[in-house]
């Protein structure tokens, strides 16, 4: 005979989904902060030109990857073009 998972089970199995889903929510929510935090510092600082070109590709960069829910690698990448803008 078979048995099926208790309602608990099933709560946890639950809860573990949702919480699942909103962290990605909150990860893709602070790229776009990330990503316009990059682009308020680009438009006021003087940079090398090939300084800025290098930030400009590292946000359409990170741009992407959160808008493909790749929002880790998204974060990575913005970090690494604010410390290089020196902001936070």
């Amino acid at each position: 005979m078979r048995r099926w998972p208790s309602l608990a089970c099933k709560t946890a199995a639950l809860a573990l989904f949702l919480a699942a889903s909103f962290a990605g929510q909150a990860l893709a929510g602070q790229c776009e902060v990330d990503i316009a935090k990059i682009d308020t510092a680009l438009d006021g600082m003087e940079l090398a030109p090939d300084e800025r070109a290098q930030v400009q590709d590292m946000r359409a960069q990170a741009a992407q990857l959160c808008k493909a829910g790749n929002e880790q690698e998204g974060l990575d990448v913005t970090a690494e073009a604010k410390a290089m803008l020196n902001i936070e």
